[in-house]
């Protein structure tokens, strides 16, 4: 039960987090500085670290616009919470998959 609960919140925190992301991206300007940022912090997980040795995925992060895009919106003050970071990881992954067709 626990289990399903926990599994209730992450989607519903999934769903707010991806609404939330809707609205703010046509709300917010996406610094370079912004971008810049979020990539050094991502750079310190094993992930993110997996997809800049990928050749495709690092030219994407470094060059494609939507990416970064999608990257330069996170949300710094969320990044200490591992279920945003979990979602962050999700919408970059999704992102990469898009882009890289």
């Amino acid at each position: 039960m626990e289990a399903l609960l926990e599994l209730l919140f992450e989607f519903l925190l999934d769903a707010l987090m991806g609404l939330g992301q809707m609205v703010l991206s046509y709300s917010k300007d996406v610094t370079e500085m912004e971008i810049e940022k979020n990539i050094a912090y991502f750079k310190t997980y094993d992930w993110f670290q997996d997809y800049l040795k990928d050749s495709r995925f690092e030219k994407l992060i470094n060059e494609n616009s939507k990416v970064r895009f999608e990257i330069g919106k996170f949300n710094r003050k969320k990044f200490k919470n591992n279920r945003y970071v979990n979602v962050y990881q999700k919408r970059i992954t999704n992102v990469l998959m898009k882009e890289v067709r």
